[in-house]
């Protein structure tokens, strides 16, 4: 996913930089981009990308402090704490965290799924919406006469 955007980014960079129509070319391409962005579909699925996300995280965080809280309290426990008790809390700390961490990467992982359904979106709006145009060349300039000396 990182390497496609990277991609798209350099694609885009090099052709603003490599034409020779330069700051018109790129003004058309940023105004496209921009009619494309605020389509209905494309911020429909920024926000459900937006909703989901946030969903995931206060999930993930509820669970992260619940442990701390449980390991707090078994570490702080009376001095009768035995060592059996310290492992247990340790492994039952240790194993919720593993379960958390899990949690968020599915969250990421699903997050950057709707995202690339979004930009995929995005790029056939785009497509739909504006035809190609070549881009202007300027006009050739004229060759100076040789002088004879």
């Amino acid at each position: 996913m990182k390497g496609k955007i990277l991609f798209v980014v350099g694609v885009g960079v090099g052709y603003v930089l490599g034409t020779r129509a330069g700051r018109e070319r790129y003004e058309q391409i940023k105004s496209a981009a921009e009619s494309v962005w605020n389509t209905p579909t494309v911020q429909k699925g920024v926000d459900s990308a937006k909703d989901f996300a946030k969903a995931r995280v206060g999930n993930v965080s509820d669970a992260v402090l619940d442990q701390v809280k449980s390991l707090i309290g078994s570490a702080t426990k009376a001095s009768g704490a035995t060592k059996q008790d310290v492992r247990s809390s340790a492994r039952s700390a240790k194993t919720n965290v593993t379960k958390a961490a899990d949690a968020a990467r599915e969250v990421i992982d699903d997050t950057a799924s709707k995202l690339e359904d979004a930009i995929d979106d995005a790029a056939e709006v785009a497509a739909k919406a504006t035809p190609a145009k070549p881009a202007r060349k300027p006009a050739a300039k004229p060759r100076s006469p040789k002088s004879a000396s």
